[in-house]
This record gives C-alpha cells, structure tokens and sequence, in this order.
C-alpha cells in the first residue's frame, strides 16, 4: 500500500491542489485572478431577474393621473373655472340678478371660499410635474415626467397599428398580436406609478371640489336662464356664451367632453390592466375610447389657434375684481 501512495503521489498532489483552488474559485473574475491566475472563465450568460418581485405597480396612482387628465380639460382646457369666476363677476357686479336663495348661497359660497382653493398657476404646475403638458412654472427640485408623452405617443401609435391589422388581416390569420399595445400599456403602468404621487393625490380631492362647485353654478336653472342660449339651454351653452362674450373665444365643447371622457377611460384602462386577466371586450374597450381620444384631439387640433385671447381676457377680469375687492382678497 505504501509502494502504491509513493508511487501515484505526485499525481495525487496535483488533483489535491486543483480541488483546493476550485473550491476556493469565488466567481468573481477579479478575486480569481489572485487564486488562480484565471479571470476568463465566463459563458456570458446573463440573470434576467425571472424569479424576482415583479415592479410595482400603484393603481391608485395611475387613477389620480386620469383625474388630473379629466380636471385639466375640462376646468381649464375647456374652462369651466374661469367661466364660473366670470359668472361671479357678473353678480357682485350687478349684471346678473340672482334673488336670494340657494343660487345666491352657492354664488356666495363660492366667493368666500376662492382663496382657499387651487390657483391656475398651482394646477398648471401639478399639469407639468405628471403629464408634461402646458406651461406651468415648477419649483427647482420638483420632477417633470418628461417620459410620459412618448410613451402616451407610442401607447397610441400601436393601438391604431393594431387596429389597422385587424381590420386587414388576411382570412388565414387567426388573430393579430397585441402584445405591442401590452407593453406600451405596462411602461404607462410604471411611468404613472412613480410620477403621480405625493402632493398630487393629496391635492387632487381639493381640486375636484372646486371643479364640482363651479359645475353647480354653471348648472344653476336661474343662470342657465340667463346666460344660456336657445330653447334648449344648458351648462354646455352657458359655457360657450360666457367665453365668447368674456373671453372672445367659442371652445369646442363637445371635443373636449369626449377627449376628457375617453381620456379618463384610457386612465381607468391602465390602471386596471393586467395581461393574464384583460377580457378581448376590454381590450376592444380600450381601443375604441382610444380611437374617440385621437378623432377629439385632432379636432381639437385643427381649432387651436381661436384660443389667442383667452389669457388676455382672463386677466382683465382679475383686474376688475383686484379693483372691486381688493387684490388680496380676489386672487385667481
């Protein structure tokens, strides 16, 4: 047995000394390098993070930024606010004679409480910091969520792709793939997620109260019979005289009703989107409140350029009611 040992020694020590160095072998190419000279030794395989947690997703989040969405076009794209503040310059003025009761209450409600809530240039900011839209001023250390129109972009530009390939496919095709629509769909999910947080979802029920406030004044029956016009006159008519004699300016009221509309339910889609579970209804959903969002803003588009003086007017407005009242207790 000894003459055996001696024998093969010298090999035994080899196959012991190369155990020793695998053993010791840390997967690290750089402290290989001081255990065995050997730093290559790599399949440039990579880790695709399979097993690990999925990136969160906050439907919470994403819902407040489909608010926000809602409230930028209809309270200031489409100006329901500055409407109802000229409403209300009209009766502290005396052009509109509202007797005392529940409308005159809301009406002076409404005045008490203006300081109180969001300024154009507040809502213009948050409009900036989560949907990259308009010219609000931002505080240095706030994010602007310079991502979100390029993925909102590419989410529309795959759905009509897709939309485009089903209404062609050859009868041999079975299906059209969605998953480009799916994807754009889940960057949303990620972008909204991390952008629409904070303050906003704080601000956001302020925000809305002031918007339903000022819809009840607009939808009053004694200022829809004053400031309406025709035999049908409603909130949407109101909204339309009061900007063309206040702001020289006519929106496209039923546009914007649809983009806010549909929009919201673009929101309300991502927020709930799950690709295991999304029904072919849902999805067919989704691509038709996409299809009612791209016709509305292209209207929307093509009427732009009529909106020149609404700013100017808005602040002739500010200026009377600075004067009547004081500036420090008349602040838009």
């Amino acid at each position: 047995m000894a003459d055996i040992l001696e024998k093969y020694s010298e090999y035994l020590a080899l196959a012991y000394t190369n155990a020793l160095k695998e053993a010791k072998n840390s997967g690290d190419p750089v402290t290989n390098v001081y255990q065995n000279g050997s730093p290559f030794s790599f399949n440039y395989a990579v880790d695709y993070f399979e097993t690990a947690d999925e990136q969160g997703i906050d439907a919470e989040n994403i819902l407040a930024a489909g608010t926000l969405y809602y409230l930028k076009t209809l309270a200031d794209d489409l100006g329901i606010l500055r409407v109802a503040d000229a409403v209300l310059m009209r009766w502290t003025s005396g052009m509109l004679d509202i007797p005392q009761g529940s409308t005159a209450s809301k009406l002076y409600s409404y005045y008490k409480l203006r300081d109180e809530y969001t300024s154009a240039e507040e809502r213009a900011m948050f409009y900036k910091i989560v949907l990259n839209v308009g010219d609000g001023e931002v505080l240095d250390e706030m994010a602007v969520n310079t991502d979100f129109t390029p993925l909102w972009d590419t989410l529309m530009t795959e759905s009509v792709k897709y939309i485009d390939k089903y209404e062609q496919k050859d009868s041999n095709f079975s299906s059209v793939s969605k998953s480009a629509v799916y994807q754009a769909i889940k960057e949303l999910q990620y972008n909204l997620t991390t952008y629409s947080s904070g303050m906003v979802k704080a601000i956001l029920p302020e925000m809305y109260k002031q918007f339903e406030k000022a819809i009840s004044i607009i939808d009053d029956d004694a200022v829809k019979a004053q400031l309406g016009w025709g035999y049908r006159r409603s909130m949407w008519n109101v909204i339309e005289r009061v900007s063309q004699e206040e702001f020289n300016y006519k929106p496209n009221v039923s546009s914007m009703r649809t983009a806010a509309v549909s929009g919201h339910k673009i929101f309300a889609a991502i927020a709930g989107f799950d690709e295991g579970l999304m029904s072919e209804s849902a999805f067919q959903d989704l691509l038709h409140n996409i299809e009612s969002f791209i016709i509305a803003q292209s209207q929307l588009g093509e009427s732009s350029g009529s909106s020149g003086s609404v700013q100017r007017e808005e602040e002739d407005i500010e200026e009377e009611m600075n004067e009547e009242f004081g500036e420090d207790d008349w602040d838009f």
